[in-house]
């Protein structure tokens, strides 16, 4: 493949870059970070698309939404195109030769893949060359150069195949295990089942024998049942005729209960007619008086509200007539002739002059305010003179205290600087005896002594795996002969006159004689083909041994690391501590510059706040007086004063009160007069109204009295008729009462009938109770026959119960015992079936662990590297020969070691010189890449190839890039300047702002 272009839409710093490559050496050169290598990952993103879980924002250019990237190149003498681009989903075309030839982006993928032969993880391990990798291969050890190679050609994968394996079998292993476990438990559960039969058969025999019992019990139920029956039907006939017999009885006494009611009603309703006819005359004069009672009753109703008022009339005349005189008795003592008008006209008078006297008195509080004023702005006065050098002292305080609050918060941070200091401190500490503590428990000789035991044993383990090579060369060999002879013995049996190998003649003897010694020679080859398997199963055993101790260098090399590390770590611990104490004396001798007369600032302040809360009460009463003096018009209110003074002439505030006390004396007197003068007038008008009425309502007044005396007079006359009323009311409510019971109006003739009825049906009913009598004696019942079957198939039925629970439960326990069966042999079947399993298993994992050795070191991986070296050696002569060095042959032993084969002899690669080291590991390099896509690289790239190479070594470089004339195109993405010297085309590549700017010369 030959890259010819690339185009760049906002792929990460590359807003809108275009480069065309040439063949040749072609270098791209800018400063870290000016997106050089952008442009490789340009490339990769073209040829091989993303990831499933690739995210399009890592190389879409900031604030955009887009990417787009087109990518021209050759490929055995076709030219494609590719077209990747992202735009709220991933689109790629490829086009060959002008013409679309894949339009999706798995086609694209695909089709690339096909185009160049190559998948991407073989593209990173050949066409591209990571950053240092030239420079890594002079500088590592042997066996991590091995490992390196094996990287790139991918046998690392098998190493990682044959540990992961190591994991499935530990699992599969782990389960062997489990079910080898599970299987323990077969014999107990064999043994169990056998016990379960055993107690079956002996519930079943019990059940049997329960069973006979129970029909036996069920015969004698019946028997008892049937005695039970016929004595209940006894028992009913019996019942029925003592109901009757009671019905009978019942019947009889409630004849003879109605007999004795009629005879006592007829009794009753015929003396109460006789009472009735003797005080017919008496009732009616009752209720005649009755009558007039009700009829004066009701006119004295209509006349009481007249009589009423007129009671109530002539005692409000009494009164009025009484209220009179006591009023005109008043006016007479107070000799008062006036009238209401004169009397109101002197009352308004007496109110003026009193709201005068008010209004003096009014003047005369406010002269006493005034002075009130005055006294207190002469004790302000002397406030203000008493508490001015409090004042004056307080400022200077506060001032103060305000300059050296700035400097403590200064002093403020220091402390807490100082804390915070301490608390370092002390977690240093901790963690310096923590971490002391820690490399104390590593045993670090020990470890040491291991890894020299370790580097031992590999060598031991390197004389195994040679030894067991041979031997097994050796059974190769053994089995070949071992077949010829077997091959000649089947030939000799045959054989008849001639022999097979020489084809001269043979008797039976000489047969023989060649048959027993080709068996010898067979038993011999045998044995030793035994003995040498009996050998390498030894050898295997103290292979497996030595890796198992072997693999331990790992861990231990990382203990030592971290033994190491923890040494570090704790010399810089102990640093910072003397640092950080250091420190902490640093910020004690700044706070001592925060003491005044060797006291702290913060206790200075303290005691300045003291001695201004003492004085602050005086601070703020001098602000006070001096505010209200300064507030307040003393002039003004002296003005006012002398004004009152004048308004007021000689009046006082006693003065004012006799004399509205007198004016009020009199007010009162002349309202009281007023008040009854009024009262008199109103009490005349009323007297005269009340006379009018009591001439209208006279003659009312007089019939309610009249009527009044007559209503007392029949109401003696009805007293005396009451009792016998009374008693006739009483009969005839009686005689009412019965002829309602019997619904008859001739309720005696009604009595007389039924009497005879009745004492008809008494007699009727005594021949009947006669008859069940005789009945009741021919059914012969007894009461205790009943109870004693009843008992008897009660007992046979609880019995038979008894029996019925017992079958139960050892039915119960037969189902439960062929349940316990049914699970013993669900258990042993699937004993089997994991007895099975274990077969499968075990088979399983000695063929997987065959098949892992075959994974391992010294299995399929062994075999490639012994397959790749003489194709990368061959491949590396190839390109060393392009540098015209003075050596014959480049050597790449199985472990990948170089030797380089001089006239002299054999030198490794740290006898040769620098430019010889990098040419050497440049065509290393370029054989493997070959190695790895078949001797038909057109183009190489190469990141960063000179870094971690001195400036001596990067001119050597230069030089032997030069020298390569068997890749048509090599790229070069660099920040040195000296290889633009070799260069065919330089690409500048430089950042302005966020964007790479792309230019070529």
């Amino acid at each position: 493949m030959i890259i010819k272009e690339i185009k760049m839409n906002n792929f990460k710093s590359h807003a809108n870059s275009k480069i065309t490559f040439d063949k040749g050496i072609v270098a791209i050169i800018g400063e870290n970070g000016s997106g050089k290598s952008s442009i490789f990952e340009a490339v990769f993103f073209a040829l091989f698309g993303v990831d499933s879980n690739f995210k399009y924002e890592n190389i879409i250019s900031k604030n955009r939404k887009s990417v787009r990237v087109e990518l021209d190149f050759e490929v055995r003498g076709d030219y494609y195109k590719i077209i990747r681009e992202y735009d709220n989903g991933g689109k790629a075309k490829l086009y060959k030769n002008g013409k679309l030839y894949a339009s999706s982006i798995s086609a694209v993928n695909k089709t690339v893949s096909e185009v160049l032969g190559i998948d991407k993880n073989l593209f990173l391990n050949s066409i591209y060359i990571k950053q240092g990798e030239i420079a890594k291969f002079l500088m590592l050890k042997p066996a991590e150069r091995m490992e390196t190679i094996a990287k790139l050609l991918g046998i690392d994968e098998f190493e990682k195949c044959y540990q992961k394996m190591g994991e499935i079998l530990k699992e599969y292993k782990s389960k062997l295990e489990r079910l080898e476990g599970e299987l323990s438990n077969k014999k107990s559960f064999e043994q169990e089942l056998r016990d379960m039969e055993k107690k079956l058969q002996e519930k079943t025999d019990e059940l049997s024998k329960i069973n006979e019992t129970i029909k036996k019990m069920k015969e004698e139920l019946k028997d008892a049942e049937d005695e039970l029956s016929n004595i209940e039907k006894k028992k009913l006939q019996y019942e029925k005729f003592i109901s009757k017999l009671e019905e009978r009885k019942t019947a009889l006494e409630l004849n003879k209960q109605k007999l004795n009611t009629l005879k006592y009603d007829f009794e009753v309703i015929t003396r109460s007619i006789k009472f009735l006819e003797e005080h017919k005359e008496e009732y009616e004069k009752y209720m005649s008086v009755v009558n007039r009672i009700e009829e004066i009753e009701n006119k004295l109703k209509e006349l009481k509200e007249s009589y009423e008022n007129y009671v109530k009339l002539v005692n409000k005349k009494d009164i009025l007539k009484e209220d009179i005189k006591k009023l005109e008795e008043f006016i007479d003592k107070v000799n008062y002739n006036g009238d209401l008008e004169d009397i109101e006209e002197e009352i308004d008078k007496i109110k003026n002059k009193i709201e005068k006297i008010e209004r003096i008195k009014d003047l005369i509080e406010e002269l006493r305010t005034l002075h009130s004023e005055v006294e207190k702005i002469e004790g302000y006065k002397k406030i203000k003179i008493r508490c001015e050098p409090y004042y004056s002292r307080y400022l200077e305080l506060e001032e103060k205290y305000g300059k050296l609050e700035k400097l403590n918060v200064e002093y403020a941070k220091l402390s807490q600087e100082r804390n915070s200091a301490e608390e370092n401190l002390k977690k240093l500490k901790t963690d310096v005896e923590k971490l002391s503590k820690e490399i104390e428990s590593i045993n670090i000789e020990k470890i040491d002594e291991t890894l020299r035991s370790i580097k031992e044993k590999k060598k031991m383990l390197e004389k195994l795996q040679r030894e067991k090579i041979d031997l097994n060369k050796r059974i190769g060999e053994l089995n070949s002969e071992i077949s010829q002879l077997k091959k000649i013995l089947n030939e000799l049996e045959k054989v008849e006159g001639r022999c097979p190998l020489c084809k001269t003649p043979i008797d039976e003897k000489r047969k023989m004689e060649l048959i027993n010694q080709h068996k010898l020679k067979l038993s011999e080859k045998l044995k030793e083909l035994k003995n040498i398997e009996h050998n390498i199963e030894e050898i295997e055993k103290s292979i497996e041994k030595l890796t198992r101790e072997i693999e331990k260098e790992d861990q231990l090399n990382k203990t030592k690391t971290i033994y190491s590390e923890k040494k570090k770590n704790l010399e810089k611990l102990i640093e910072k501590l003397r640092e950080q104490e250091k420190y902490l004396l640093q910020i004690d001798k700044r706070i001592e510059n925060y003491k005044i007369d060797g006291k702290p600032i913060d206790e200075v302040l303290r005691d300045i706040k003291l001695e201004m809360d003492e004085i602050k009460p005086y601070y703020n009463n001098y602000l006070s007086a001096k505010k209200y003096l300064e507030d307040i018009n003393e002039k003004d209110i002296k003005n006012k004063l002398d004004k009152l003074e004048n308004k007021i002439n000689g009046w006082d505030k006693e003065k004012c009160k006799r004399e509205i006390d007198k004016l009020r004396d009199k007010e009162k007197k002349l309202i009281k007069i007023k008040d009854v003068l009024k009262e008199l007038n109103s009490k005349k008008e009323e007297l005269e109204k009340v006379e009018n009425l009591l001439s209208i309502n006279y003659r009312n007044y007089r019939e309610y009295l009249a009527l009044n005396e007559e209503l007392d007079r029949l109401k003696k006359s009805k007293q005396k008729l009451e009792n016998i009323y009374n008693e006739c009311t009483s009969k005839m409510s009686i005689i009412e009462d019965i002829k309602n019971r019997y619904s008859t109006k001739d309720v005696i003739s009604y009595l007389e009938s039924e009497i005879y009825k009745i004492t008809k049906n008494i007699e009727d009913i005594k021949e009947r109770i006669k008859y069940i009598h005789q009945k009741l004696g021919e059914i012969n019942y007894r009461e205790e026959y009943y109870e004693e079957a009843k008992l008897k198939v009660k007992n046979k039925r609880e019995e038979l119960e008894e029996y019925k629970k017992y079958e139960a439960e050892i039915n119960t326990e037969i189902r439960y015992i062929n349940d316990s069966i049914k699970k013993l042999k669900g258990k042993l079947d699937e004993l089997e079936n994991i007895s099975k399993e274990k077969e499968k298993l075990s088979k399983f994992i000695d063929y997987l662990d065959k098949i892992r050795k075959i994974f391992g070191r010294h299995g399929f991986q062994s075999y490639l590297r012994e397959k790749y070296v003489p194709l990368i050696q061959k491949y590396l002569n190839e390109a060393f020969e392009e540098f015209d060095l003075p050596y014959n042959f480049v050597e790449l032993t199985k472990d990948f070691e170089v030797r380089v084969h001089t006239p002299e002899g054999v030198l490794n690669l740290d006898n040769l010189s620098g430019g010889e080291q990098i040419a050497v590991a440049l065509s290393l390099r370029l054989a493997i890449a070959n190695a790895l896509i078949g001797n038909r690289i057109e183009c190489i790239i190469l990141d960063e190839p000179t870094v971690f190479l001195d400036e001596n070594r990067r001119a050597k470089l230069a030089e032997i890039f030069k020298k390569v004339k068997s890749i048509p195109q090599m790229i070069i993405i660099t920040h040195h300047r000296e290889l633009e010297e070799i260069a065919d085309v330089i690409i500048n590549v430089k950042k302005e702002g966020n964007v790479s700017k792309v230019s070529v010369s």
